[in-house]
Formats: C-alpha cells, sequence, structure tokens
C-alpha cells in the first residue's frame, strides 16, 4: 500500500485536496506546514517547545545569568510566560510580558498569580512593535526565531524594540541566529516515495490559510531529517553555509542580499535545499543547529528541480539569498536565485521563492503536487 495518497482538508469557503502520508507506517519524512509565522498556537505546539529540551535548556541558561536586578521584556511570552517567570524568579526588578494571542495572553495572567509574580510581571496584549513601555528596560528576551531565522518576525520585532524600548546598552536573548542551507536530494530522503501531511496536521494548515484568509503555497518543513542521521547521510548533499544573520546585540538588519557557495561532497539528485537555523542564546554558546539536532524548528523545504539534476562531488551551486520585509511590516519575505556549476556542462539557472502570505495558490509545481487539483 503506497504511503503517499489524495485527502481533503478545509480551506476558507471550501474544501482542497492535499497529498496526505499514513503516519503508521513510518514514513522517513513527512511533510509539515512551518506555522510559528501565524497566530495558530495551541496546547499541542506550546507543548511541544516546551519538550525541547536542547531549545530551553538555553534560554534557562542564559535569562538567570543576565536577569537579576534588571528591567526586563519578554516579547511573545505564550500561554505558560516561562521566560518571564523564570527572569522574575531570578530576581529582575520588573518584567514586561507581551503577548499577541488574546487566549495565551489570558492563560499567562493566570499562571503567573498562581505563581506569585503578578505584582512583578505585568502582562501586556498586543504586538511589541504597537506597545509603549513606562520605561525602556535593561534586557529583551524573545523566542520568536522561527524555522528560518528571521521568518516569525525576529528581525523586525527585536529592531524595533532596540530603538524604542530597550536601554541603548540593553541585553538581547538569545544573541544571534543565522538560516542555514544545505543541498538536499528529496528523494534519497524519502526513500523514493514522495511526502505527504500526516493527517494529524492537517489542523495546522487549516489554520495558517484561515490566517490569512485564503490557501496559498505555504512554507513546508521537513519532519524526519533531524532525528536520523542515515537520512542526513544519504540526503544531505553538501555542507551548511549561513545565510540572514541576525546580531540582535549588534547591528541588526533584517533585510539584505546574502551571497553563497555550496560545494557538493557526494554524488546525488539535488532536487532543492533544506533551510534551518543556527541560534547562539548567549554570546559564548555553542549554537543550536536545526539541520543536525531534533528541534521544534524543522527545516525548510525550498523546491528547485521537480525531478532532481544529476551532481557529482566538486559541482558547486552558487546563489544569492534576498530577505525583504513584508507589506505587515513584521515578517519577512524570502528569494534565492542562483546557479549549479557542473563539470563539462552550461550553469543551470535556479530559483525559489517563500512570501509570508503571497497572493498565489499553486504557483510552483512542488505545490501543485502537494495540493492537486480536484
Amino acid at each position: 500500500m503506497p504511503n503517499s495518497y489524495v485527502s481533503e482538508l478545509a480551506a476558507p469557503g471550501r474544501t482542497i485536496p492535499v497529498r496526505a502520508c499514513d503516519y503508521e507506517s513510518n514514513p522517513p519524512v513527512m511533510l509539515f506546514p512551518s506555522v510559528g509565522e501565524y497566530p495558530v498556537y495551541d496546547d499541542f505546539v506550546y507543548d511541544m517547545m516546551l519538550k525541547d529540551e536542547d531549545r530551553v535548556g538555553r534560554y534557562a541558561a542564559a535569562v538567570p545569568r543576565y536577569a537579576p536586578g534588571r528591567t526586563v521584556l519578554d516579547i511573545g511570552t505564550g500561554q505558560d510566560a516561562v521566560w518571564a517567570l523564570a527572569a522574575a524568579r531570578a530576581g529582575a526588578r520588573h518584567v514586561w510580558a507581551v503577548e499577541v494571542m488574546p487566549k495565551s495572553a489570558e492563560i499567562a495572567r493566570k499562571v503567573i498569580e498562581e505563581a506569585g509574580f503578578a505584582d512583578r510581571i505585568t502582562v501586556i496584549e498586543g504586538l511589541s512593535t504597537e506597545i509603549e513601555l513606562p520605561e525602556r528596560v535593561d534586557m529583551c528576551v524573545s523566542e520568536i526565531i522561527g524555522t528560518l531565522g528571521g521568518s516569525e518576525g525576529a528581525g523586525g520585532v527585536l529592531r524595533d524594540a532596540r530603538e524604542r524600548l530597550v536601554k541603548p546598552d540593553g541585553l538581547f536573548i538569545p544573541h544571534r541566529s543565522a538560516t542555514t542551507v544545505v543541498a538536499l536530494d528529496l528523494g534519497s530522503a524519502t526513500g523514493g516515495e514522495p511526502p505527504g501531511f500526516p493527517p494529524a496536521v492537517f489542523r495546522f494548515v487549516e489554520n495558517v490559510f484561515a490566517a490569512v484568509g485564503r490557501p496559498f503555497d505555504l512554507r513546508v518543513c521537513l519532519a524526519g531529517l533531524q532525528e536520523s542521521p542515515e537520512v542526513r547521510e544519504r540526503s544531505y548533499l553538501s555542507d551548511a553555509v549561513e545565510v540572514e544573520p541576525l546580531e540582535f546585540n549588534g547591528d541588526l538588519r533584517p533585510e539584505g542580499v546574502d551571497r553563497a557557495e555550496l560545494t557538493f561532497t557526494r554524488p546525488g539528485h539535488f532536487s532543492g535545499l533544506a533551510l534551518g537555523v543556527r541560534l547562539w542564546a548567549a554570546e559564548d554558546d555553542v549554537p543550536i543547529d536545526s539541520l543536525h539536532n531534533w528541534s521544534t524548528w524543522t527545516p525548510v523545504y525550498a523546491p528547485l528541480s521537480e525531478t532532481g539534476l544529476p551532481v557529482q562531488p566538486g559541482d558547486r551551486f552558487t546563489f544569492e539569498f534576498t530577505t525583504t520585509m513584508s507589506d505587515d511590516g513584521v515578517h519577512p519575505d524570502y528569494a534565492l536565485t542562483g546557479e549549479l556549476h557542473r563539470d563539462g556542462g552550461p550553469a543551470v539557472s535556479l530559483r525559489w521563492s517563500s512570501a509570508h502570505h503571497p497572493e498565489g495558490f499553486r504557483e510552483t509545481p512542488f505545490h501543485r503536487w502537494v495540493f492537486p487539483e480536484a
């Protein structure tokens, strides 16, 4: 029985076909929507974030290290107000905890009150880019790094915080992030079986479409790459390079063009790129690397070729990675243009783009396959 099949999910005003997979058959790679860019967090997502031991551990070490005696801004505090409470418990003078989702903000207030810190933590409902504080704070903590470093708006949001809400010499946690890029052979990753969405995650696709108000070519992640060294070994065709560097304690520039080159280290069929994130919670940290270690930041797939282009060790892919701000002023749009250089043949031009809320639907061969016509 094939693992991949066509099912249906709800979109505003209609249902649409979707490529699904049989979770019980334990496929090596499954599709998952990148959800952090949209207000669709639920108990399951919050619980998964808290189970991310590496991610939680880095913040748990950094926040108590720097919070004592300081005023703190916690952007995206979530329903559990984890880092607001950690800062208060460590001796922060006062914490302003900002949360855009009303239900999460309401729960956070109850959690904080039950913990006995209502006098030292103030929950503010709304976007941090639209609030005012009674004073500039000494420190800002945020857990708004995305599956791509800036995809949840960290660059624009924390630049605004630096300009308006944090003292000029204030400290930011995390310290730095970068988006990582590796060449991928999708067919080798999946064992030749095309991937699909497990039915259990349909609701996240539906919620993202509902948040935007229509179906669109959403960003898709590949679950399964991180967990298996064997899958990575047969599907990663190059070493990783960094683009979209975000220096939260330095000159923070979320928009720009980064030029990079991947050199193929093994033969295969180059179908696209796996995009991940490296995160330094503190300056002296070893970074979290979502391309090589399990994380709730699941690698994003950037499709470049339907069938995969044959490559050999020593071939090169040179590219420009462009980040621009979408019309909401917070979330970035991404574009990549590049050339595949192979020994003895002409260069092959390849491109990919992924906007936060693009107008088009089924604009690419990959998305026409994932969301086939009825």
